[in-house]
């Protein structure tokens, strides 16, 4: 006998439910309840849902664009109901056809359930199947709803007027057309998936309660190969609709269809599509035959084919026959890619020209170009922006947040300036003073901007000012400068309420207003109240009695909020800059139509294939209006979202001229570009396989630290223009190397916007990048003592960006050098270091490294104690005038010597 075999050593047995033990009227009351459950959470759904609607109303009607709001909430709620309803359609004659199918079916076998609690259970899975089919149906009309964007485009879209190489259809059919067809054949897959497992589980569960084994024959076995049957039929078409995909194929030698693409996969999935409805022939055939080796012949003839044609045959051709000869395949595609690449991104409209790169820069250059000279930037945004939270934000709930370039007239000359807006930081408030009345009602807005000219520096290497202090002064008029939209806000705050609110610190203690403006929702009823106070779970909003009728709450307040809500489908440049025009303050922003459907384009960092810079957003930093206009009316993706929202653009013409001075090229774009073309400026493609001329961004080496020369706004003139204007200049080095090969500008003012202009250097002539600039810096001995002598005394040395400036036909090198205390972050500008082709000079002022870059002073200024600054400077430095009439005295001086001396041989 086994020692093991006990009965306390045998498994524990699972309890046994048997089906006639089962009270099938108490599970259908638990059932229905369960249903009213569900009922009653899709309603509480629906009263939350028209919540928040209803404060997007308001919202959306406070900015003028409540018909933006509708045919968005339009579209999503005809697109569910659509779903919902096709769902349903689909569903509820499956359902039907299962339950009628097995009431045809022979009676429950001896042993099985009696024939009441039979149809007892029948009629509750009809119950359980319809609710998990009603819920499918809500959770399947939630993807439709949610992708309103791709249909809207489907149904107002605009044609591009170009066509791809492949198939010859027009570029908007494939943005616009077949993302909306690709959706709704996933959405019908899907549908068909749920309705076979749903039908399928139905089935099983009757064959249990009858006592018998499952069996896919009769009705069982024609329902679900009819069901199956539409699913190969879905899956034929996405074979069809797979070819297109092709064009943006990453396999191989190019982005898009390549050689193998072209001669193997694109026509076997053209073959696949007939593979598919053959599938679905045979399974139809199967539904109405005994046949049922059909369904495994269609499955896995299907299945076989399949990764046949889609995997081994493209490798094996891709492999045997492409990559020996890869070039002289690849050839023609290659050309394809980047053609279309050049055009998706706008680089198709850059003008190319040589620049002579001579080395020295001369006395006469700098004459010649006193515009670019004097508007040298100095100053760069991270220690400017140091700088102001130490000088300028005068109270702990003030920030400076960013520090964004631009150009403003000031005394009748174009300067570049970099400009702040002062934020309130409510979470800064002193922690007693952290209260809601505080928070919500008192502290609402920021208040003004520091603005620096960029060329400037005062006594102690602190920057010069064009506006400055609270409340502004200076020399640019700042009327208007309270900051209620801005880059930083809390979730909501209440203006015009019975308390004050804080506008600025005076003299004399602060200073209080109420806001004037038309921003804002009014609290005008108890049931606005309640509804606010439910958004933001926020009961204050309620039962406060400093809240009035006349009250507004402001939500939504920076101004990527404002943006992004009203037009979520377009893509938003980093950042918004300030702007003071008019004697107010505006915010810019730039804004992107983009896709990654564009047929042949290389994807920039694996996102978008395409992007266009078509809409400029202006946003009033006292108003909260938002105006959108368009910037480029040529593009086909801004000219159907107008189709699409009419009430929503503007043309550019519309902008205030006050404001059109000051739009610039945008900074991602011109990033995007750049990076784009450091392979894309190569249009033979031989040139490009080989990646002969393979160009990077310049690197920029110092005190051990490495990062990247990114694109930088400058005022200068470009060679062969007659007048200087705000460009973006981006250098290019060799991949690998440290040399510059050339350098691209973007423009920025009046008729020459957005035009592109590429500088290529001689290919035989050494032109210094950046890094090797930094190194000749690094060497000069007299510099690195100066840098070495700084660090002994308790600073730290920083150096600047360093800029590279065309300077007529040369190049003229700049770079700031800082210093900071090792305790606080307060960088001070000490030296400007210049640099041509063969010198390196550093002083303390523009004007005297100028003077040594050109030989009028020494190369580099002795080390001096802050307040000795201005006299050592004015020691070394004398004016021009007075170091000729020095000359013109040595030689009389040497004349006369010169008469002494003939008179004495004679």
């Amino acid at each position: 006998m086994d020692p093991f075999s006990g009965p306390q050593n045998r498994p524990p047995q699972m309890p046994q439910i048997r089906l006639e033990d089962l009270d099938f009227n108490r599970i259908g009351r638990f059932v229905r309840w369960a249903l009213l459950a569900l009922g009653v959470i899709l309603l509480w759904w629906g009263v939350n849902w028209g919540r928040g609607f209803y404060v997007d109303w308001l919202w959306f009607s406070g900015l003028g664009y409540e018909s933006v709001l509708l045919r968005v909430m339009t579209a999503r709620i005809a697109l569910f109901l659509i779903g919902a309803a096709l769902f349903i359609g689909l569903a509820a004659p499956n359902l039907y056809a299962a339950y009628k199918g097995t009431g045809r079916m022979p009676p429950p076998a001896d042993g099985a359930l009696p024939p009441e609690a039979y149809a007892s259970a029948r009629k509750l899975m009809v119950w359980v199947a319809g609710g998990v089919l009603l819920l499918a149906g809500v959770l399947m009309a939630v993807n439709p709803a949610s992708e309103w964007e791709k249909f809207l485009l489907f149904l107002n879209s605009i044609p591009f007027n170009e066509t791809d190489p492949i198939f010859g259809r027009d570029f908007s059919f494939h943005i616009f057309i077949l993302p909306a067809l690709s959706l709704a054949r996933s959405w019908l897959v899907s549908a068909v998936v749920v309705l076979l497992l749903v039908v399928g589980v139905f089935y099983y569960l009757d064959f249990t309660l009858r006592g018998q084994r499952f069996s896919l024959s009769g009705p069982v076995k024609s329902h679900l190969a009819l069901l199956a049957a539409l699913l190969f039929v879905l899956v034929a078409a996405g074979h069809w609709l797979s070819r297109y995909d092709l064009l943006y194929s990453p396999t191989g030698a190019v982005f898009g269809v390549g050689y193998t693409d072209d001669h193997v996969t694109l026509p076997a999935r053209t073959f696949m599509t007939f593979v598919g409805l053959a599938a679905a022939a045979l399974l139809v055939v199967t539904a109405f035959s005994d046949r049922k080796r059909l369904i495994v012949y269609a499955v896995g003839g299907w299945v076989a084919l399949n990764l046949l044609g889609g995997s081994v045959l493209p490798a094996l051709v891709q492999r045997l026959q492409v990559e020996p000869s890869e070039l002289a395949k690849e050839k023609p595609y290659l050309a394809s890619n980047i053609e279309f690449t050049r055009r998706a991104y706008g680089l198709t409209k850059l003008k190319s020209q040589d620049h002579p790169a001579l080395g020295n820069v001369e006395p006469e250059t700098v004459a010649r170009n006193q515009g670019t000279i004097q508007n040298i930037r100095l100053w760069d945004e991270g220690p400017l922006l140091q700088s102001y939270n130490q000088i300028q934000f005068f109270r702990l709930y003030y920030d400076f947040l960013a520090v964004h370039t631009d150009r403003y007239r000031v005394g009748g000359e174009l300067r570049q300036v970099m400009t702040a807006t002062r934020e309130l930081s409510a979470d800064k408030l002193p922690e007693e003073a952290q209260r809601w009345v505080n928070r919500r009602l008192q502290f609402t807005h920021g208040y003004g901007v520091a603005m620096s000219p960029v060329t400037e520096v005062e006594a102690g290497g602190r920057p010069s000012f064009f506006i400055r202090d609270v409340p502004p002064k200076g020399e640019i008029a700042l009327e208007r400068p309270d900051i209620y939209y801005g880059s930083k806000s809390l979730d909501y705050l209440i203006v015009n309420s019975q308390m004050q609110e804080f506008n600025y610190p005076g003299p004399d203690g602060p200073v209080y207003t109420r806001y004037q403006g038309e921003g804002g929702i009014e609290l005008s009823s108890f049931f606005k109240r309640l509804l606010f106070a439910w958004e933001f779970m926020d009961i204050n909003i309620l039962i406060s009695g400093e809240v009035n009728p006349d009250s507004l709450i402001q939500f939504r307040r920076t101004v990527q909020e404002r943006f992004s809500t009203v037009a979520p489908f377009l893509l938003r440049d980093r950042e918004a800059y300030s702007v003071v025009a008019d004697g107010r303050l505006f915010w810019i922003q730039d804004a992107y139509t983009y896709t990654n459907r564009y047929p042949y384009s290389t994807p920039w960092n694996r996102s978008f294939n395409y992007l266009r810079n078509s809409v400029k957003a202006v946003v009033d930093a006292y108003h909260g209006s938002i105006d959108y206009y368009v910037a480029d009316p040529e593009d086909p993706m801004i000219r159907t979202y107008q189709a699409i929202f009419p009430d929503l653009f503007k043309p550019m013409e519309q902008m205030p001229e006050h404001l059109r001075a000051h739009v610039r090229y945008p900074l991602d774009q011109f990033t995007v570009q750049t990076e784009m073309l450091l392979q894309y400026h190569m249009r033979d493609p031989v040139v490009f396989y080989n990646k002969e001329d393979q160009w990077s961004i310049p690197v920029q080496n110092s005190f051990g630290r490495s990062e990247d020369l990114k694109p930088y706004y400058i005022v200068a003139r470009l060679p062969g223009e007659q007048k200087e204007e705000f460009l973006l200049i981006q250098p290019f080095t060799p991949q690998n190397r440290h040399n510059l090969v050339g350098w691209m500008a973007a423009r920025s003012d009046g008729e020459h916007y957005g035009e592109l202009v590429l500088f290529r250097f001689p290919s035989g002539r050494h032109v210094d990048g950046p890094n090797q600039v930094e190194a000749r810096i690094d060497n000069d001995s007299v510099i690195s003592e100066q840098f070495t002598l700084w660090g002994q005394v308790g600073s730290e040395v920083r150096r600047g960006i360093l800029l590279v400036i065309p300077v007529g036909d040369s190049l003229l090198y700049a770079e700031p050098v800082f210093l900071k205390p090792e305790t606080l972050e307060f960088p001070e500008l000490r030296r400007i270091i210049l640099a041509d082709a063969t010198k390196v000079v550093m002083h303390q002022t523009l004007d005297a490294s100028v003077d040594a870059l050109v030989g009028r002073l020494p190369a580099v200024a002795p080390v001096a104690e802050s307040g000795e600054e201005a006299a050592v400077e004015e020691e070394e430095g004398p004016p021009a005038d007075k170091l000729e009439a020095v000359r013109q005295g040595l030689e009389q001086v040497m004349q006369k010597l010169q008469e002494v001396l003939d008179t004495l041989k004679e």
